[in-house]
């Protein structure tokens, strides 16, 4: 929502998701996993996309039929995810 209906980019939503998740009040499940994902998203992966793939870090591959999701592992480095 906050890129596609108020055009912000990637590396700014995610510098927003980590400032409410620091926030004292706000608990965060799997820290680890949400702050990977938002490593990935700067770097323009898809947030939904980089934290499925962050909760399939222990399997050997990742299937999906979202080719621009293969692209966008593969430009992230990552080579487990196959269309």
């Amino acid at each position: 929502m906050l890129r596609s209906a108020y055009g912000h980019k990637p590396a700014e939503v995610a510098r927003a998701l980590r400032a409410f998740g620091g926030l004292p009040q706000v608990t965060v499940e799997d820290a680890a996993t949400i702050a990977g994902a938002l490593d990935l998203a700067e770097r323009g992966m898809d947030f939904a996309d980089a934290l499925h793939l962050g909760r399939s870090a222990d399997h050997d591959v990742f299937l999906t039929f979202d080719r621009r999701f293969v692209k966008a592992a593969q430009a992230a480095g990552i080579d487990t995810v196959r269309g």
